[in-house]
């Protein structure tokens, strides 16, 4: 229904988030309602390591006949202690770029670090490792944002922080 209401009102694309990749159902769901409708669709990796839910979710929105898809990586939660939120383990990313050739990566380098000093570390070692592109969370006003407020950066932070990254051919 929400993919309905969504391409009814015009949307430029579409994600999926964390909570909702790891359903096959869900994720079906989703793939039937954008049948015939080539949006861009990105998905964001599993809470959880788990590089086949991550595949299956691609493969099931493909079958689907969508073809401009994009994977996001925002980090996993582990059991490990890491300077992280969320742990970056970059293989993961990898591998699954090793299955699917074609796919552009996007990094979510803000819900990996989970406060706004560990973004910008978490942003070059993205693009270090060939990401295609970056999705920073964004607010006028930080510490009045309703989620999230510790890893949002005001658009004078996220404008310094895109020019001190270093990108590479």
């Amino acid at each position: 229904e929400h993919v309905h209401d969504a391409l009814a009102a015009g949307i430029d694309m579409l994600w999926i988030g964390a909570r909702t990749t790891p359903s096959p159902f869900s994720v079906q769901e989703i793939a039937d309602a954008l049948s015939g409708h080539d949006v861009p669709v990105l998905v964001k990796n599993p809470i959880n390591p788990d590089l086949k839910l991550w595949a299956g979710a691609l493969e099931r929105l493909h079958a689907a006949g969508l073809t401009r898809l994009a994977a996001v990586h925002r980090g996993f939660n582990w059991f490990e202690r890491t300077p992280y939120r969320n742990s970056p383990m970059w293989e993961f990313p990898i591998r699954l770029k090793g299955m699917f050739p074609d796919l552009e990566l996007i990094c979510d380098p803000s819900h990996i670090a989970g406060k706004r000093e560990g973004v910008a570390a978490i942003a070059q070692q993205a693009l270090d490792l060939n990401f295609s592109g970056l999705m920073i969370e964004t607010h006028c006003d930080p510490p009045r944002a309703l989620s999230d407020a510790q890893q949002q950066l005001d658009p004078a932070a996220l404008a310094a922080l895109l020019a001190s990254l270093i990108f590479r051919e």
